[in-house]
């Protein structure tokens, strides 16, 4: 294994192994490496397990290639999102606190708002409200419920507890009428996740004890976005007697207070509950001077200059409109491309060196029209992947599934039942029975034969694909209707292929779930310039980055100006993280006009937030 050259300070956070650690890491000052080399460290230490949490899938599997060549240290790590290590715990210990079978992971925001609505129903003075209600201001009641409910979740009020802290008695009575829903179809939802393993956890000492012998060492990555749920869930894990607990972050760069979470967490609860060492990471071996000059003027002292020897560009440019910001971004993206070579830059500049961001999409389409005029290769940079099918038989095979799995499930089964335009039948048996469709029996009987252990999954699904190929097979559908269907079951066939490269014991439950959590996708290689909001492209960086529509009440946005106070620290460290997405080049772009949605043309100005260069 090649050994990686690590800077005093690096040496501290990776060579620290006994007690509690909190180390601050600045913007490109290697966070990543350096955790991945203190895995390696303890687990030179201990012959047990390590628990490493991430803020995404991808942060995952970007620490397991780093350690690809030492399986050892694979076999004795879990590395994964707060989502996926409590869904690993109630899957193997949920029925301590009532689950008989493994919990189903309700992903789709569709399915959540179909439940709330029937809670709604199960709450009689909530359903007059709602009875009189025209269809917007129903769909804005059952999306401000959800957001209650999951307000709850996220702050871990007890129910013993709710009437202390809930005012509004309807809210706690929709509460109940959810979750006992959720209960009775043995569902829960992503917050549940979090919630009910801090209740195992509290409920059940010797079960969070069994955890903290398994995990001596727990790494936590991201921590500035911590919120309480997952905070509270290593305090149950850790109680009192657990304190080899990392925390790795940067409170800059926290920028998820919408949902949640606070850099509190970590830079003051953490520091009060387990009294940690303290490193600072304030090195930066990413950025050029001239782009973290800016961020110091941003943020005084965020990142030490000392080390850095590349210079860099960063510039500050102002045009008349918006149409003559794009045409300026993509020209500049032109020549960058065609001169092949630039300043500070190593290699070849290519379209996957470059990115465009922006505080919101809106703003980002006029680049896009652009790039598409000049026939550019571009991408969006999406957020976290949700499952979708485009054909009916793809929707068919994943609801089967869902059903297969949770019998219980009468929210899918009777969103199966209209698919396949069967009525009232109760069990996937039945239903295939009295389905006309060719493709769609195929489909069910394919479910029905599929073994718990999923060891014949690849041969079942591959033998539907098979006879989807030969399109003679069904011919009672279109060949646009065929394709669509091939595509989606090899889709699944992937998903299936990504979830056995990364368990050993398998169940078809677990797989469910893993796909609902977004474990099962494939990193895609997209190719051209990445357009990005901030928010998503946290975590990433390029060689140039082009950030547009830096003017004022764009970028703070306008709602974040009126309310002031913590909302306006978010988008300053918004605008940090921004900034700091560049490598080497930095073109920071502003328009003197903008036309509204409405269609009015505003003057605009430099963002307050923009520090002069």
């Amino acid at each position: 294994m090649s050994k990686i050259q690590l800077s005093t300070k690096q040496k501290q956070v990776a060579s620290h192994i006994e007690g509690a650690l909190l180390v601050l890491a600045s913007a490109g000052s290697g966070k990543t490496r350096v955790l991945t080399e203190r895995i390696k460290q303890l687990a030179n230490n201990t012959k047990r397990k390590i628990l490493a949490i991430t803020f995404t899938n991808k942060a995952s599997e970007e620490i397991k290639e780093r350690l690809q060549e030492d399986s050892d240290i694979l076999d004795r790590l879990f590395v994964g999102t707060f989502h996926s290590f409590c869904s690993t715990v109630l899957e193997k210990h949920g029925s301590a606190i009532g689950y008989t079978e493994l919990p189903q992971v309700f992903s789709e925001m569709e399915d959540r708002l179909k439940i709330i609505e029937d809670a709604i129903m199960e709450t009689p003075t909530l359903m007059q409200r709602y009875n009189a209600m025209d269809q917007k201001q129903r769909n804005q009641f059952k999306n401000n419920a959800l957001d209650v409910i999951s307000q709850i979740k996220r702050e871990v009020i007890l129910d013993e507890d709710l009437e202390q802290r809930v005012d509004d008695k309807d809210v706690i009575l929709l509460y109940f009428n959810y979750n006992e829903l959720m209960t009775s179809m043995n569902a829960i939802d992503f917050d549940d996740l979090l919630f009910l393993t801090y209740r195992l956890f509290i409920s059940n000492p010797n079960i969070a004890a069994l955890y903290r012998r398994n995990f001596e060492y727990i790494c936590i990555d991201e921590a500035q976005d911590l919120n309480k749920a997952q905070y509270m869930v290593l305090r149950s894990l850790t109680s009192d007697e657990h304190r080899n607990v990392m925390l790795v972050g940067d409170p800059k760069q926290a920028i998820y207070g919408f949902n949640g979470s606070s850099s509190k967490y970590m830079d003051k609860i953490f520091i009060e509950d387990y009294n940690p060492v303290i490193i600072k990471l304030d090195e930066n071996f990413r950025s050029a001077r001239k782009v973290l000059e800016l961020a110091n003027k941003l943020i005084p002292q965020s990142s030490s200059l000392e080390n850095v020897v590349i210079e860099g560009l960063c510039e500050i440019l102002n045009f008349e409109s918006v149409e003559k910001e794009a045409n300026f971004v993509v020209s500049k993206i032109e020549q960058l491309l065609n001169s092949l070579s630039a300043n500070d830059i190593e290699g070849e500049v290519t379209e996957d060196r470059i990115a465009v961001l922006a505080r919101n999409k809106y703003v980002l389409l006029p680049i896009e029209a652009k790039l598409k005029e000049n026939k550019i290769k571009y991408y969006y940079k999406s957020t976290i992947k949700g499952l979708s099918f485009d054909s009916t038989s793809g929707k068919i095979f994943n609801l089967a599934l869902e059903v297969k799995v949770n019998p219980k499930d009468r929210l899918h089964i009777s969103q199966l039942l209209r698919l396949v335009d069967v009525k009232n039948q109760q069990n996937i048996e039945d239903i295939r029975i009295h389905c006309s469709n060719v493709l769609y029996q195929e489909i069910l009987t394919a479910i029905i034969k599929l073994e718990e252990d999923g060891s014949n999954f690849k041969t079942t699904i591959n033998g539907i694909i098979s006879k989807l190929e030969n399109e003679g097979n069904f011919t009672n559908l279109n060949d646009n209707e065929l394709r669509i269907a091939h595509i989606d079951l090899c889709e699944i066939r992937n998903h299936w292929r990504n979830y056995e490269k990364s368990t050993q014991t398998r169940t078809l439950g677990s797989f469910r779930n893993a796909m609902a959590l977004g474990q099962t996708f494939q990193n895609e290689k997209n190719v051209g310039i990445t357009l990005s909001t901030v928010h998503v492209m946290k975590g990433q960086e390029s060689d140039i980055v082009f950030l547009v529509g830096m003017d004022d009440l764009t970028f703070p946005d306008y709602r974040a100006v009126q309310k002031g106070g913590l909302e306006m620290e978010q988008e300053k460290n918004n605008l940090y993280v921004a900034i700091t997405r560049a490598k080497r080049h930095l073109y920071i772009t502003y328009p003197s006009s903008r036309v509204m949605p409405w269609g009015d043309s505003k003057p605009r100005t430099k963002s307050r937030l923009l520090p002069e260069l």
